[in-house]
């Protein structure tokens, strides 16, 4: 997964700094990133002279700093062009993915909180810790993470798998239920919520499995295996799903990539080493 990176170590402390030439620098447009060749990306030298930029200090992996410019229009840079946010899944040294997925994180949160939300006035970013701070009356922001489950559901040698419809998502391979934490939830009551809603099943025996920072929207993820209760007939929920199947373990679709969670716990069920109950 994007946070499994080794031996390396990643340091997300606030500071206010400026880059200096050989720090890494995050260009976004909405949820298009400026990469070069093998999602290679730009220095600050590579940036200095241009100019209308404003710099924001992001967090450190290892040595390395990464920085986020702020532009309008958007930077351009010969040999650097903007592609999908997607480009990170195949990035690698995993600790790259984990940098551009943290850096959309961020820069989302910094789009979404120029003016405050109480008063209306500018924001300003803070100097003490990372926080928006509204000058005027005094409202303070810091970087939402939402609270999401991931749910394999079992029901022996099977797993529920479930595919989006295409006006719910843009993907659209099979994936395992999934949905966000609501208000007066605990984790545990969103997995039985969200597995009900979805596919008008009931779940069992419900084991956390591990979480994953998921900065593309800004996720905390939470990993769960919940087995069956009760009747095995799926009920889609046609707004959300195009499709509900379960598969046997030596048929189960497994993902290419390493990246998420997800894939982490289908391929541990496909090989036959998911969490098991007494």
């Amino acid at each position: 997964m994007i946070q499994d990176i080794g031996l390396h170590q990643f340091y997300n402390t606030y500071a206010l700094r400026q880059p200096e030439e050989n720090d890494f620098v995050y260009c976004f447009q909405g949820r298009n990133v400026l990469l070069g060749p093998e999602g290679r990306l730009p220095r600050y030298r590579e940036l200095a002279e241009l100019e209308g930029i404003e710099y924001r200090y992001l967090f450190a992996i290892d040595q390395a700093h990464y920085f986020l410019a702020l532009s309008q229009p958007p930077v351009e840079l010969a040999g650097y062009t903007y592609q999908s946010s997607r480009a990170f899944r195949d990035i690698r040294p995993m600790d790259r993915a984990l940098a551009g997925y943290t850096a959309m994180h961020l820069s989302s949160w910094y789009a979404n909180n120029r003016f405050c939300g109480r008063c209306g006035g500018k924001m300003e970013v803070g100097q003490v810790e990372r926080n928006m701070v509204c000058p005027h009356c005094g409202n303070l922001v810091y970087p939402r993470i939402n609270p999401a489950v991931i749910v394999a559901v079992t029901d022996g040698d099977r797993l529920l798998m479930t595919k989006y419809s295409e006006k719910a998502h843009s993907v659209h391979h099979y994936v395992l239920v999934a949905g966000f934490v609501e208000i007066g939830e605990t984790a545990e009551q969103t997995v039985e919520r969200e597995v009900m809603e979805e596919v008008g099943l009931r779940v069992k025996d419900i084991r956390y499995f591990k979480s994953q920072p998921w900065g593309c929207d800004g996720n905390l993820t939470l990993g769960y295996f919940a087995r069956l209760d009760g009747s095995e007939g799926i009920t889609l929920d046609r707004d959300e799903l195009a499709d509900a199947h379960w598969f046997r373990r030596e048929e189960v679709p497994v993902p290419q990539d390493d990246v998420s969670i997800t894939s982490e716990m289908i391929h541990l069920f496909a090989a036959g080493r998911e969490p098991k109950w007494p």
